[in-house]
């Protein structure tokens, strides 16, 4: 962090210029602040786990840092989080990082693939690409998720789950957003991103604070779900068994 402490005192400066006596905004906005300064911190500790380069520890910090530097503006102008109801916040990063200069010290590759990571870190799936920039696409997916997972509450709603969830739920796959139809699906959202995990490092994390055994208490008692346990249940056993 050292080396990178001039990019943390900018951070805390754009950060505090969204500071606002708007108490919906302002809760948004330190979120979001505190939310990216510990996905860096967990971005570099899995970078250190892979052996990776100095420089490479650098890049991934950075990318940890910026990833939602567009989610300040999206909920001082639109007052949600939500992409659909405002704008795609990876790729708006993009342009956010782009007005500031701020990666002057960072050669043109590097830079190319800090904005492809902060672009495709929220997407469903990572686009093509090279080798270098998928890996630390992969990095910050990963380490954003585990964040969230720590800090997003219980989801508070019935069961009322739509059937096209739970069946790919059944069969291990990642759900999609766009299939979402009440606030019960998110449930579903949640568990099936463990599919979606790249390095057994965050999943060892995931599976020891008991995340996924949590969201799988509140599902149903029915045989319905206690597929979706068991499929979620072999899968990890699989990953983690190395």
């Amino acid at each position: 962090m050292a080396e990178l402490a001039y990019l943390y005192e900018w951070f805390r400066q754009y950060a505090r210029s969204y500071y606002t006596e708007d108490a919906l905004v302002m809760e948004g906005v330190r979120i979001k602040e505190i939310h990216s300064q510990r996905v860096a911190a967990s971005a570099l500790k899995l970078a250190e786990h892979l052996q990776l380069t100095g420089r490479q520890k650098t890049i991934a910090e950075v990318i940890g840092l910026f990833h939602d530097i567009a989610r300040f503006r999206q909920i001082t102008e639109y007052r949600t989080f939500v992409d659909a109801q405002s704008f795609d916040h990876g790729d708006r990063g993009v342009t956010e990082l782009a007005k500031t200069n701020i990666l002057t010290n960072f050669t043109r590759e590097e830079q190319e693939t800090i904005n492809f990571a902060v672009t495709a870190h929220n997407k469903m799936i990572i686009p093509p690409a090279n080798a270098n920039k998928e890996l630390f696409a992969q990095i910050i997916r990963d380490t954003d998720k585990l964040d969230i997972f720590r800090v997003l509450p219980p989801i508070q709603a019935g069961h009322d789950y739509s059937p096209k969830l739970v069946k790919q739920l059944q069969q291990g796959k990642l759900l999609s957003y766009n299939d979402v139809n009440t606030l019960a699906d998110k449930r579903l959202i949640r568990l099936s991103w463990y599919y979606n995990i790249y390095f057994d490092w965050t999943l060892r994390q995931l599976v020891d604070e008991g995340h996924h055994l949590r969201l799988l208490a509140a599902l149903p008692a029915t045989e319905e779900f206690q597929i979706i346990a068991g499929t979620l249940e072999r899968y990890l056993a699989t990953r983690l068994q190395k």
